[in-house]
């Protein structure tokens, strides 16, 4: 029996998400949830103007997920490499969750993938011949789009 050891992320904080999206102000991107000023506040926390309490998913500094989501509204995508342990699969997990309301929206590597492997790994002939395939890659570029 498998063992479900927490929920997605837009299931775990599904009332923050849909408090954020109640209560938007600002522009929403096509393809986005909400928009990049909400998305900073569902990662970094805050209190709306209702008076809702969106807890912190990421504790650090704001300006480095300010700078990761206006990445994402352009046409450029986000590579967070790091050491292990540093939020990183954390992180991606939430930008997914707020901007697609899917965070199983995500490329992943390991300990042992380098970058040059992530960036340049693509089978580029296969995507020419065929084009993109439907699920991951299709929601992942509806996604970003």
């Amino acid at each position: 029996m498998g063992l479900l050891l927490r929920q997605h992320a837009e299931q775990q904080f599904e009332e923050e998400l849909h408090e954020l999206k109640k209560n938007e102000t600002n522009k929403v991107p096509e393809n986005w949830q909400l928009s990049p000023q909400s998305v900073v506040t569902y990662l970094m926390g805050g209190k709306l103007a209702n008076g809702f309490e969106v807890t912190p998913k990421y504790i650090g500094h704001r300006r480095l997920m300010e700078i990761a989501v206006a990445t994402l509204v352009t046409d450029r995508a986000l590579l967070l490499y790091g050491l292990p342990g540093t939020a990183k699969s954390w992180v991606s997990e939430h930008l997914a969750a707020a901007i697609s309301g899917d965070s199983t929206l995500i490329v992943q590597g390991t300990a042992g993938t380098g970058e040059e492997a992530i960036r340049y790994g693509w089978n580029y002939a296969k995507l020419l011949a065929e084009g993109p395939s439907e699920g991951l890659s299709c929601k992942l570029l509806s996604c970003v789009q």
